[in-house]
């Protein structure tokens, strides 16, 4: 279930003591292995069902940057009693800055008989911690521990949290750390994500990821009215040419007055003012790389990042 409570005011700045400021995978060949992409570590055993290729099945039948993602099993749905792992390291040189782990996933799990979880860990793999109600988490979003009765919630297996239930569309999440909570220094930080399935046999598909991005910021505000922050929209996140930003219908309708663009500095590059309920823009004469729009509308202010790649 997505939790439409925060919402971002992320401007990113450089940070000199750590010289790849960003790390980013997108399962597809050119991110896999360069010293600034997110190397993901599938678990060795046998029955572990991860794996990274070409989505072939009903719900998860494609990838949101195609062709490649992570998924349980390309082709199958999931098979009872089933524990499966990938991870990945983060060079922990951010200080005082926060550590941001942002991701896109589907979810397709029968609810109290399977589910999937995150934990971290700061000592090199002696002690693990769910990300779930944990105060090193600076931020956890995307879905909402209050709403636990919903059918996309988080819920607890063998007691652990763990996120559950089917959420059909393409949600973005954001997993959020002080680096000073994690302490400094290369490889000190390790995500795991663990997929597990009880004695039942279902038709679900499981879980799906793609579009891991891990970066830095110093500014992290959280927006006042939920609803009308969560009305403005910004697609696709992953560019070839057009941004598309538009609101949709809430009780107090919104215009867009002011759209700003920067780039992982800080620096303002453009400004429109639209000054109506959708727009476009051209980015096809724009660098590749990352940046972020700063959406202002009558009644709300957002932060959207997206990442040109024509």
């Amino acid at each position: 279930m997505i939790r439409t409570l925060l919402s971002l005011l992320f401007i990113a700045v450089s940070f000199t003591a750590w010289s790849q400021p960003r790390y980013t995978q997108y399962f597809d060949g050119a991110d896999t292995s360069v010293s600034n992409s997110v190397i993901i570590q599938p678990d060795t055993v046998s029955s572990n069902i991860w794996q990274i290729g070409r989505p072939q099945k009903i719900i998860f039948d494609s990838a949101a940057t195609l062709p490649n993602a992570i998924l349980t099993d390309t082709i199958n749905n999931y098979p009872p009693n089933n524990v499966s792992t990938f991870s990945f390291r983060i060079n922990n040189q951010f200080g005082a800055s926060i550590i941001a782990i942002r991701w896109k996933q589907k979810l397709d799990m029968v609810k109290k008989h399977s589910g999937g979880y995150i934990e971290f860990t700061i000592d090199s793999g002696k002690t693990w911690k769910n990300v779930f109600h944990n105060t090193n988490v600076y931020n956890f979003y995307g879905f909402d521990t209050a709403k636990a009765s919903a059918s996309n919630a988080i819920d607890t297996l063998n007691g652990i949290y763990t996120l559950s239930g089917r959420d059909s569309t393409w949600k973005d999440v954001w997993l959020c750390f002080l680096g000073s909570k994690l302490g400094y220094g290369n490889d000190s930080v390790q995500l795991r994500f663990t997929f597990m399935s009880d004695t039942s046999t279902t038709t679900a598909e499981g879980w799906m990821i793609d579009n891991f991005m891990v970066q830095n910021t110093y500014f992290h505000t959280v927006v006042k009215n939920a609803e009308e922050a969560n009305a403005i929209k910004v697609y696709p996140t992953v560019i070839k040419d057009y941004v598309h930003i538009t609101v949709i219908k809430t009780s107090d309708q919104q215009i867009i007055k002011r759209v700003s663009l920067y780039d992982t500095e800080g620096k303002l590059i453009k400004t429109f003012e639209p000054n109506s309920e959708k727009y476009n823009i051209d980015l096809r004469n724009t660098v590749d790389g990352m940046y972020y729009l700063k959406v202002s509308t009558n009644r709300s202010l957002k932060t959207f990042p997206i990442f040109l790649k024509k």
